[in-house]
């Protein structure tokens, strides 16, 4: 075998192996998000680097294994979590290092209570046994249909049934959807001001509110009310300017309202279940009243920028749901005109996931 073959094998072999060991990212920011490492850090001043010894000496432990902190600091530097700095010159000595934080986590991994665009709880849900469990089945899935999540981690109980049943993950995804919010809601209005002309908003699936407290500080002159299950509605705070209302999304009739607001929520269904949805939406605004749709818009184009990231939104509604997925403007124009609606126009930056579609009521 010639020297360049074997350059292409080595290159081949690098990028399976990376896909290989992928898992363990995830698990060891959870790991560092649980040991709060970054809030240590941050609590000790934003631009300071500790020790392994000073962060050891923070940790909630009397014995803590600094060898294996060592470890872990070092593959969180490695991942771009924290900054690895070496303040002398012996070279290979992990114990002399310190860790300062990058500007990736300060911005989204330090806990909720320090930073409010904190995705700490986002990490915490999609690493959670429960996602986990369901992705080590979802080959069974391909081989027999059905809802993957109800057969492997919600022991026989659909994603909502399990989740209302089961009051420690319901707060942990509802934590982890709050998280989200914040950070998709921050880029929704920077690119949409379609809410200017809106005096009643109706947030279909709005989950705690969050959503509609980000809409209404930018437009205060808007009604807003959530409508969401009744285990969502039930441990939802009180928020300056949100009535919330609990009801069957699929069987209560949704408020009246000039527009309704759905971010992220369609593409856990099908299109049938869609079409009920859609339905309730028409009978609750008024003609030419708006749906506005924050959802990814998939595009199966060659190079597409979001090609990946849709994907990988879809492949995750293959493990909770058995019909939900995403769907490509023909898609979403179709789902839309059969409910009565007009796609008026989809806006998003390039390389955002979430785009916001707009329908008006035919």
């Amino acid at each position: 075998m010639n020297i360049q073959a074997v350059e292409g094998e080595e290159v081949l072999q690098g990028s399976a192996l990376s896909m290989v060991f992928s898992l363990v990212n995830p698990f060891l920011l959870k790991c560092g998000l649980r040991l709060k490492i970054p809030d240590i850090i941050w609590k000790a001043g934003h631009d300071v680097a500790l020790s392994v010894h000073q962060i050891a000496a923070q940790l909630p432990s009397d014995a803590p294994d600094l060898d294996a902190l060592s470890r872990v600091l070092t593959y969180l530097s490695t991942m771009g979590i924290l900054r690895a700095i070496n303040p002398t010159e012996e070279i290979n000595s992990p114990m002399n290092m310190k860790y300062a934080l990058t500007n990736l986590t300060k911005t989204y991994f330090i806990s909720e209570d320090i930073n409010s665009r904190s995705l700490v709880p986002f990490v915490l849900l999609h690493t959670h046994p429960v996602y986990v469990t369901a992705w080590d089945h979802i080959h069974e899935r391909v081989l027999h249909g059905g809802d993957n999540f109800k057969n492997s981690s919600g022991n026989g109980k659909e994603f909502w049934n399990f989740t209302a049943r089961n009051p420690e993950f319901n707060a942990i995804f509802n934590a982890g959807m709050v998280s989200i919010t914040k950070a998709t809601m921050a880029q929704i209005l920077a690119i949409y001001d379609g809410f200017k002309d809106v005096n009643t908003l109706v947030d279909l699936g709005g989950g705690h509110g969050e959503a509609l407290s980000l809409i209404i500080d930018a437009y205060p002159h808007i009604r807003a009310i959530n409508f969401d299950l009744p285990q969502v509605i039930a441990t939802a705070p009180t928020l300056p300017g949100v009535q919330h209302i609990s009801g069957s999304l699929f069987e209560s009739a949704a408020p009246s309202a000039d527009a309704i607001f759905i971010k992220n929520f369609l593409h856990i269904w099908s299109d049938e279940d869609c079409m009920k949805l859609l339905n309730n939406c028409y009978q609750a605004v008024p003609e030419k009243g708006k749906l506005i749709i924050a959802e990814a818009v998939l595009d199966l184009t060659e190079d597409s920028d979001m090609m990946g990231s849709a994907n990988v939104l879809d492949a995750l509604m293959l493990n909770l749901s058995p019909g939900g997925r995403e769907r490509t403007r023909k898609q979403w124009d179709e789902l839309l005109k059969a409910a009565g609606f007009s796609l008026s126009k989809i806006v998003g930056r390039k390389g955002n996931l979430t785009k916001v579609i707009e329908a008006i009521k035919c």
